[in-house]
């Protein structure tokens, strides 16, 4: 399967995918990964887990908090 392939299946709308490092759940929309608290706690996640992710992410130029 190519890599096209894979990512496409992957990345597919609606689609809730945890983070294995972090442990945070996103949600894919648009081919983009998303979350946030709510996200991150419908499907299962520990608040506390990811208010101490969302703090780690605060100074990083990627970092969106839209």
């Amino acid at each position: 399967m190519s890599k096209n392939k894979i990512m496409t299946s992957l990345l597919q709308d609606g689609r809730i995918i945890k983070e294995g490092f972090s442990g945070i759940y996103f949600l894919v929309n648009g081919k983009k990964l998303i979350t946030s608290k709510e996200i991150h706690m419908s499907a299962g996640g520990d608040p506390k887990v990811f208010e101490a992710w969302e703090e780690s992410q605060k100074n990083k130029d990627y970092f969106s908090n839209e």
